[in-house]
């Protein structure tokens, strides 16, 4: 959530650390990924929030294919391991605030994204060459065969001429690898949003519930494709992933700068920094592995780190980590300027601490919505098809508080943030992303 000093840690993207379900991952890639270029690759604290759950991570698969141990991970990084401990909320605010309605807004801690590990699917780096058995267990498997072998000749002789026939089992043996495609998947096909609901209770202000609730942002319709393609840089260096955001960051605006013009509201884009290790924000100091948007300055905080480890990994997936992540956090970015921001934390005020991680959920839910709501209306022209597509499905599609260790639900499970990312992106709407008016069940 961005507000006049909170932050808010980014989604989608993403980047999420946390434990991981059991791992099901899309087809493995060959080669380098799709639009890559083929030459030299191109190169936390208050008031910040952070990305969603999509963003964390629990076993994270080999990138290469068969099973193996996974490495040590490093301590803090909500992409590779959940952080040791979690204090604070996800939301930190520079200094006081004050909302649309003039009252005082109380900052929240620094948000990153994203608060779960997300399983990573295998990328395409080398096989393990596979140990050769010793020579004594090769010969006692051969004398096993054998014996075998010449068992069932003696029972297939034994039952010839009878009747009976041996009953195949009916269980079928379970993969070892689950398969990834999830049961819905984002098309070119509009779907209908989740449904609205009534507002649940819990806020004492109508002012801010009407913000929130009633925004003229859910009334802007489709989206304007900015008809941009996929940046051309890849983040094997810091000026690359400079590079690579800053130019996501135009494409982004030139479809929601149209949006906020249509609604009437002032608006300017955020601006990107990309830093690596730690970074001094009027939010306070980022120093995890995430990606977070501060509102005290407008500036969504991206780590150079998690985009190299990942993209070292497995490129495919790293890009659909970057786009899905960056489009959240600009997603925080809406909500500040649309004054949902600083309404929702007004609402928070008066609510208790079950309803505060409801109402957390409810803005990070909501940007997933808004950030899936650009990637659909430009699906055609960055292009996420293909094997891209299906590296971004699997992304939403494990993203959520179910992986956070240990767990605070304040980004919403994995059901939850699947059911808005997959709005926004096949209505390319931001009126399918009001999750102040949805049920609570929508929103757990």
């Amino acid at each position: 959530p961005a507000q006049p000093g909170p932050a808010q840690p980014g989604a989608a993207g993403a980047r999420a650390g946390q434990q991981q379900p059991p791992y099901s991952a899309p087809p493995r890639q060959s080669g380098p990924p799709p639009g890559t270029p083929q030459g030299p690759p191109p190169a936390q604290g208050r008031g910040a929030h952070a990305g969603p759950p999509q963003g964390a991570r629990p076993v994270v698969p080999p990138p290469s294919g068969g099973p193996r141990a996974e490495a040590p991970r490093p301590q803090g990084s909500y992409l590779w391991s959940p952080p040791e401990q979690q204090a604070q909320p996800r939301h930190a605010a520079g200094g006081a605030a004050t909302g649309p309605m003039g009252q005082p807004v109380q900052q929240p801690p620094t948000w990153q994204y994203p608060p779960i590990p997300i399983p990573q699917p295998p990328g395409s780096g080398r096989r393990r060459k596979s140990r050769k058995p010793p020579r004594a267990l090769l010969i006692g498997l051969v004398v096993l065969a054998v014996l075998v072998v010449g068992t069932g000749i003696a029972l297939i002789v034994g039952n010839m001429g009878d009747d009976k026939t041996a009953t195949p089992p009916n269980n079928p043996v379970a993969s070892e690898t689950p398969q990834a495609t999830p049961s819905q998947q984002p098309s070119e096909t509009p779907s209908q949003g989740p449904e609205p609901a009534p507002t649940p209770t819990g806020s004492n202000n109508a002012a801010a519930d009407k913000v929130v609730t009633s925004s003229n942002l859910y009334a802007v319709g489709l989206l304007v494709p900015s008809k941009c393609p996929e940046p051309p840089f890849v983040p094997t260096n810091f000026a690359l992933a400079t590079n690579y955001y800053n130019r996501l960051l135009a494409c982004v605006n030139a479809t929601w700068t149209p949006a906020m013009k249509k609604i009437k509201v002032k608006y300017r884009g955020p601006k990107v920094a990309v830093y690596n290790g730690k970074v001094n924000s009027p939010c306070g100091i980022q120093r995890s592995l995430r990606a977070a948007y501060c509102g005290a300055n407008e500036t969504i905080y991206m780590p150079f780190a998690v985009d190299a480890r990942a993209y070292r990994s497995n490129p495919l997936y790293a890009r659909a980590l970057m786009l899905s992540t960056f489009a959240h956090e600009y997603g925080h970015h809406i909500q500040k300027r649309t004054g949902i921001l600083t309404a929702s934390l007004e609402r928070a005020q008066t609510m208790d601490a079950g309803q505060k991680l409801e109402e957390s959920r409810r803005r990070e839910l909501q940007a997933s919505c808004l950030g899936a709501a650009y990637l659909g209306i430009n699906s055609g022209y960055i292009p996420i098809t293909g094997p891209l597509l299906q590296s971004y499905r699997f992304l939403i599609e494990h993203t959520g508080d179910d992986y956070a260790r240990p767990r605070v639900h304040d980004h919403g499970n994995k059901a939850s943030n699947y059911q808005w990312n997959i709005a926004g992106f096949n209505t390319k709407r931001p009126g399918s992303c009001n999750t102040f008016k949805a049920g609570q069940a929508r929103v757990s």
